[in-house]
């Protein structure tokens, strides 16, 4: 039994350290020519930015992106903020030309047209915006279902046999069903909330925008237990299967150094070489998915808090120029974009941590 065992772990240690010696070829590791597989290297190579250009770059690289970024974020809400103001101030001269002002049915003619106005005016960009995250929560569901297999395949090349069926199980159909539900429900989802916002406002009653704002909290409060026990979830089970692999590689190698005379101790110190190695490898193939996700909701995420400084701002300048309703309008508007921001953030949050922990659970 003691030699069937023996030989077992051989083959295991064997096979774990095979993908290494492929992804090499025909030399050494130390020649400096070190080649990937072709998956592996094709995702990397997707990617808008690798690990090695993201640690190469300087303040200045990351100020003049962020500049870039910013310009493309605020241009449209700049322009939406200045043709908010020149609405609403129009409507408080409307309101000011009024002959009777004793007459407060008119007066609320003036305000409801004025925020349906203003709704229509805002109504463009929200739905261009409902249309972005859909198109990148697309994107990144077809770029998970081609990355999930190369990035556990990497994990088993690491040793990490159980962080790969648990990222190809449990997160990869985790993260499916939440894009599914995004693009499925909660997009139109988000088009149903614009909706009875504009109807809250017109009506003037209190009834459907304290409905709305209900809504609006009890979804953002969905989405943070539904986070919470996601984190949770593959938190512990990462850490128990962390646990469990590195048992089974230290056995392994204890194993290897004990049971083969000679060359078993050189061996065994040599696989350890090869997969720290293959950490590193790790790190740069599972960085790809984070630069993707980074390039996608990134934008969508500074129109979003632009939106919201901007409906906060309108909301201030219809209250200064007497537009209630325009002011319950948007505020309703900038509820509306907060619940943009928790689903954007809901499904970027779980891919990235679920990857990270990956990442940094087998370093040590």
């Amino acid at each position: 039994m003691k030699r069937a065992a023996c030989l077992l772990a051989l083959l295991l240690c064997a096979a774990a350290a095979q993908p290494p010696a492929l992804a090499w070829g025909d030399e050494p590791p130390d020649s400096g020519a070190q080649q990937l597989p072709g998956e592996w290297e094709q995702v990397a190579q997707d990617a808008p930015m690798t690990a090695e250009e993201f640690g190469a770059m300087t303040l200045p690289d990351w100020l003049g992106r962020l500049g870039g970024l910013l310009r493309q974020g605020f241009e449209r809400p700049l322009r939406l903020l200045a043709k908010l103001c020149g609405l609403l101030l129009l409507a408080a001269v409307g309101q000011g030309l009024c002959a009777d002002r004793s007459s407060p049915e008119l007066l609320g003619m003036v305000d409801t047209v004025a925020a349906l106005a203003v709704f229509t005016l805002c109504a463009a960009p929200l739905l261009s915006l409902t249309e972005a995250l859909d198109g990148a929560v697309q994107a990144s569901r077809a770029y998970i279902v081609s990355f999930v297999p190369v990035f556990a395949s990497v994990l088993t090349a690491c040793g990490q046999a159980g962080g790969a069926a648990l990222y190809g199980g449990f997160f990869f159909s985790t993260a499916i069903l939440a894009a599914d539900t995004l693009c499925r429900v909660g997009v139109p989802f988000l088009r149903m909330l614009l909706a009875m916002t504009a109807a809250g406002a017109a009506s003037g009653t209190r009834t459907l925008p304290r409905l709305t704002a209900a809504v609006c909290k009890w979804t953002k409060w969905l989405l943070t237990l539904c986070a919470t026990v996601f984190g949770a979830l593959i938190g512990l089970q990462s850490v128990f299967a962390q646990s469990a692999d590195s048992v089974a590689m230290k056995t392994g190698k204890f194993l290897l150094g004990s049971s083969i005379p000679v060359v078993g101790h050189a061996f065994s110190d040599a696989m350890g070489s090869v997969l720290a190695g293959m950490r590193l490898v790790k790190g740069s193939v599972g960085f790809a998915l984070i630069a993707v996700m980074a390039s996608a909701f990134l934008p969508i995420l500074l129109q979003c808090c632009a939106y919201q400084l901007v409906f906060a701002a309108g909301e201030l300048a219809a209250s200064a120029f007497g537009g209630e309703r325009s002011g319950r309008l948007l505020a309703g508007l900038a509820e509306c974009v907060g619940i943009f921001v928790s689903m954007l953030l809901f499904f970027a949050l779980i891919v990235v941590f679920s990857t990270l922990l990956l990442i940094l659970l087998g370093t040590a």
